[in-house]
């Protein structure tokens, strides 16, 4: 896309003079300038459809990143709510552990002192 030049700009455009003939402007001089003109238009063109196309492949990435995102974000509010309901049942555990471990030593301290 950078090799392709425009040829003419603004500037060039407005500011031809055309040299008169005998009956008007030479022909053949307004046909080569008018040539050059549907060039620039041609490259023109052909630079917006690429950029189109471009855009569109972008817009299509884009929406295709966005799914796996949210897929992402689904898969890790599970993991996490899997995690949250692991550490609980760990939690539970412990602290039943705990329970019966104080009871074991409640009891040594009572049939000890007998």
């Amino acid at each position: 896309m950078a090799d392709k030049m425009l040829l003419l700009d603004i500037d060039a455009i407005l500011n031809k003079q055309f040299n008169i003939d005998f009956k008007g402007y030479s022909p053949v001089e307004v046909d080569q300038f008018l040539d050059s003109v549907v060039r620039d238009y041609d490259t023109y063109q052909q630079i917006v459809s690429e950029l189109k196309e471009q855009l569109e492949r972008s817009e299509n990435e884009k929406e295709n990143l966005r799914n796996k995102i949210t897929e992402l974000e689904t898969k890790v509010r599970k993991l996490e709510e899997a995690g949250t309901n692991a550490s609980a049942q760990v939690t539970s555990s412990l602290s039943q552990v705990d329970i019966l471990r104080r009871i074991a030593r409640l009891e040594q301290e009572v049939f000890n002192k007998k």
